[in-house]
């Protein structure tokens, strides 16, 4: 009976798991590198896979068949240089589903942050307000002045509104029911797409690359509100969609 079930195991359930653990491998690479400089590179890479099949097996040339057998002797270390953004960033990812619970946020909370937003949005203040997801941002809080505050939109505003004060051109991070710090700095998005915006955008954009956090802007030139969540910068929300944004953790972005 055991050798039966391990035959048909062999022979049948090994194949089948080994394609669906590939195919999740793969898919969650691609999410990770689609719409970024990343994927240009997979598809030269693709192109000296293809070109190296070619030389060596239909055409025959020696030398360069040679040189491209060599190339791949390097290419584990020269991919692991190239994609240690990305291989980073699949890691944080699923590294954050296993060992994190999404945290909540108290609907009193996102009221005073979707009150404040509207304020700053009617005055034309900018503002940028990160709220942590599953992947940690305590690199991130450490750029900036602790605070471990209740959520409010008096502290809110008093961050963002002087204009002079040390902490109004960085960001805020809120974790778990508290502002957990202020004056934080995030890094650019390389993206061509959002060289119109201004700092704050790309800011947001930079965070949304390297981690699940859901990340709010509003423009100081046109007071728009915008969210950026999983590399998309999302414009124009109103207050009612960034309520169900926050709440949902960016999840309702997702299915838009």
């Amino acid at each position: 009976m055991y050798n039966n079930v391990m035959h048909i195991y062999n022979a049948y359930i090994a194949n089948v798991l080994d394609i669906i653990v590939l195919t999740i491998i793969f898919y969650k690479i691609i999410l990770v590198i689609k719409g970024t400089r990343a994927m240009q590179i997979v598809v030269g890479i693709l192109f000296v896979l293809g070109l190296t099949v070619i030389a060596r097996d239909v055409l025959h040339l020696k030398a360069l068949s040679w040189l491209l057998d060599n190339f791949w002797f390097a290419a584990v270390i020269i991919f692991a240089v190239i994609f240690q953004g990305e291989i980073r960033n699949v890691l944080a990812q699923v590294g954050g589903q296993v060992w994190r619970s999404k945290p909540q946020i108290q609907d009193s909370y996102i009221t005073e942050i979707v009150e404040a937003v509207e304020d700053l949005s009617m005055y034309m203040t900018g503002c940028l307000i990160a709220i942590e997801n599953e992947i940690g941002l305590k690199n991130f809080t450490e750029t900036g002045v602790s605070l471990n505050a209740d959520i409010s939109k008096e502290l809110l505003l008093s961050i963002f509104k002087n204009k002079s004060a040390p902490l109004h051109d960085g960001a805020v991070i809120i974790f778990n029911g508290k502002i957990s710090a202020a004056g934080c700095l995030f890094p650019l998005s390389s993206d061509t797409n959002v060289k119109i915006f201004g700092t704050r955008h790309r800011a947001a954009l930079g965070l949304s690359e390297v981690t699940d956090a859901v990340i709010i802007v509003v423009s100081e030139e046109t007071g728009r509100v915008s969210v950026a969540y999983k590399r998309k910068l999302y414009g124009n929300v109103s207050t009612s969609n960034l309520k169900e944004i926050i709440k949902t953790n960016g999840e309702v972005l997702q299915l838009k």
